[in-house]
């Protein structure tokens, strides 16, 4: 029953007694930790009998009878619960006990203490400590409830949900260290028609913190199909047109991350304009824990005039080879369609002879040994 503290080390039975059995006994701790009250030792007893004692024993234990260094059921001090939690965009103000951002924080107060009202009756509640993050604020409370067995730090958690109407986050919200059983997808886009600059970047900022509300609210709506949506929280704005990163947060059972990825690429209309919003979005950019969807492949548009000069400069460089091959072949062997024309004059005879040479053109004279012989043609005229 009293293993689950950490310095617990034994419990002696010292002896029984009459009236029924009446047990008496002594539990050590060491002296080095913490150790329990009389009233958590009390509880502690009360709730393993409550919750586990039919599981081991078949005997009964009366837990009116239970006592502790004079505290019994009926004077136990109330019980403490550790609730932490950090509230969105509460700004630096409250974290310095600011007068301006009192109100948030005593709204929250209020809110924390009509929560556990529905499953204790709380004596108070108040914040021990705040720390601002980045213009979150991280605040660290206690709240004292009564209880004759320790409260269900389960169920504190779940009627503490409420929370998430008030900008806090509920991955951080937390009771004695145990947190809720959430699933949560990183989500990570780009925005086309915003103009990042330094006050954007800027947590603690107004321009921030009133954009990445803005962002949430729009997420929320683009996911609304989805029963266990309880949060979106965008947790960064950066540069590179703008990117966003943030969480979304289900309970469980959860849908599978693609399914929230082709959810959000389909609530993006015309224009790419996300959810009906004024927010243009790149749906391609849109990173849902590990998915993401393939760009489709984009075949470059080529106009048609540089089509026509493509295919012209190719035509030319085909034909200026032939073109100088036919001019080389007609330089080579162009000499046989040539005539030449010889001419001798003869003066004693008074005639003048002229010599056609084409090579060409020859005339046939005769066979020999079935070969044919070419002789040049001559003309000869008279003066």
């Amino acid at each position: 029953m009293l293993s689950s503290y950490e310095n617990f080390l034994k419990a002696n039975i010292l002896q029984f007694l009459n009236g029924s059995i009446i047990v008496e006994s002594e539990v050590l701790f060491q002296r080095d930790g913490p150790a329990p009250t009389n009233s958590d030792l009390i509880r502690t007893v009360v709730t393993e009998v409550e919750r586990k004692m039919d599981t081991y024993f078949d005997w009964r234990v009366d837990v009116k009878s239970i006592q502790s260094n004079g505290f019994s059921l009926e004077n136990l001090e109330p019980e403490k619960l550790s609730v932490s939690f950090t509230a969105l965009r509460l700004g630096l103000t409250a974290a310095f006990g600011g007068v301006v951002s009192q109100g948030p924080l005593d709204e929250l107060s209020n809110v924390v203490v009509q929560s556990l009202e529905a499953l204790y009756k709380v004596k108070s509640f108040s914040f021990v400590r705040l720390r601002d993050i980045k213009g979150d604020l991280e605040i660290h409370g206690e709240a004292y409830i009564d209880t004759h067995a320790h409260a269900d730090v389960h169920q504190v958690l779940q009627v503490l949900r409420g929370l998430v109407n008030y900008s806090v986050d509920l991955t951080t919200l937390s009771v004695d260290d145990s947190r809720l059983s959430l699933q949560v997808f990183p989500i990570s886009f780009l925005i086309n028609n915003r103009i990042v600059n330094e006050k954007l970047l800027d947590h603690s900022s107004v321009e921030h913190q009133n954009l990445t509300r803005d962002l949430a609210d729009v997420l929320m709506h683009a996911l609304k199909k989805y029963q266990g949506l309880l949060q979106v929280v965008i947790r960064d704005l950066l540069s590179g047109s703008l990117i966003c990163h943030g969480d979304v947060v289900f309970q469980h059972p959860a849908p599978a991350s693609a399914d929230v990825l082709q959810t959000l690429v389909l609530s993006v209309g015309p224009h790419d304009m996300l959810a009906g919003s004024g927010f243009q979005v790149d749906p391609y950019s849109f990173i849902v824990a590990d998915e993401q969807l393939e760009p489709p492949f984009v075949y470059l548009s080529f106009p048609g005039y540089a089509v026509a000069i493509t295919v012209m400069c190719g035509l030319v460089i085909i034909a200026i080879p032939i073109v100088a091959l036919l001019y080389l072949n007609s330089r080579l062997f162009g000499w046989h369609d040539k005539a030449i024309i010889q001419g001798r004059r003869d003066h004693e005879a008074g005639t003048q002879t002229f010599e056609l040479d084409n090579q060409g053109f020859c005339s046939t004279t005769g066979e020999v040994d079935g070969r044919h012989s070419y002789t040049p043609t001559k003309y000869s005229a008279r003066e």
